[in-house]
């Protein structure tokens, strides 16, 4: 089943909210609320490529395994593991970008 333009539009507008709503976005009053916040987006971020680096390879397995048996489980495994690397660099390393609509 293929989604529509619509739905697949409708779902990445969810993603965002709820990826706002994780990372706080709002300006600081001061330094102590500065500090924190950028203290709990970086551990947000940490933990956020720690799941990924780990998820990641877990799919690639799981979806490798069931279309081509042993070897397509190595092979997925091994996708998934280059796939969880670049995307918990991405987000330990670029966090969250502003996007203006």
């Amino acid at each position: 089943m293929t989604k529509t333009k619509d739905e697949m539009e409708a779902e990445r507008e969810a993603a965002l909210k709820e990826v706002n709503h994780i990372l706080d976005t709002t300006r600081p009053k001061g330094l102590g609320q500065g500090v924190s916040s950028g203290v709990s987006n970086i551990m947000q971020g940490a933990v956020g490529a720690v799941g990924v680096a780990v998820l990641m390879p877990t799919l690639g397995l799981a979806a490798g395994a069931k279309q081509g048996g042993i070897l397509g489980g190595v092979v997925g495994l091994s996708g998934g593991a280059i796939a969880g690397v670049v995307g918990a660099a991405a987000l330990a390393v670029g966090g969250k970008k502003e996007r203006k609509m």
